[in-house]
């Protein structure tokens, strides 16, 4: 595992989802964005950032803008690695986690967390630009990964790896975890 220092400061020259594409891991195809005016998902297609709203235009829930102003969380994830993006106060700082093929040996451990949300009656897909809508609980609750192929009834999970450390007394622990993948279940 290669740890970037997460004293870094991220300057989103000349725009957001530019600088996360060119930051990223290789092979980094998902985005999952936490923002105050809502949840942004998306996936690289091609070097260029395409967001689950630009898949359903005109969803108040779904087409939510990727902008630095309202921006509290991004991770580009993918099998290879991570980049992390977290507000602090007006500025930014980042993390690059990237798993390196015969590097240092790290204890890791598998993790995997159901999202909420079906296609069920009321979801749909838009298979050209690889999103679904996905629809929970009375309220309607509204959000769209970046997945096709979905059954009515079947849900999707975020795959995540934990990193374990120790500390000066053997007591393992966290140190770092990340996002993987996303998976069908």
């Amino acid at each position: 595992m290669t740890d970037q220092p997460t004293n870094q400061v991220a300057m989103f020259s000349p725009d957001l989802p530019t600088w996360l594409v060119a930051h990223a891991p290789p092979e980094a195809p998902y985005l999952l964005a936490h923002a105050t005016d809502g949840v942004i998902w998306g996936r690289v297609d091609g070097g260029r950032l395409i967001r689950a709203g630009e898949a359903f235009p005109g969803e108040p829930a779904i087409d939510v803008a990727l902008r630095s102003e309202t921006l509290q969380t991004a991770r580009l994830f993918g099998p290879e690695g991570e980049l992390y993006v977290w507000r602090v106060g007006s500025r930014f700082g980042y993390r690059l986690l990237v798993d390196e093929v015969g590097g240092p040996e790290t204890a890791v451990f598998a993790d995997q967390q159901r999202l909420w949300g079906t296609r069920g009656e009321r979801g749909r897909e838009n298979r050209a630009a690889g999103f679904t809508l996905l629809v929970d609980g009375r309220q309607g609750l509204r959000h769209a990964p970046p997945v096709v192929g979905l059954m009515p009834d079947q849900r999707v999970a975020l795959r995540l790896q934990h990193y374990v450390a120790y500390d000066a007394v053997g007591q393992a622990y966290v140190s770092e975890s990340r996002l993987v993948d996303l998976v069908i279940e």
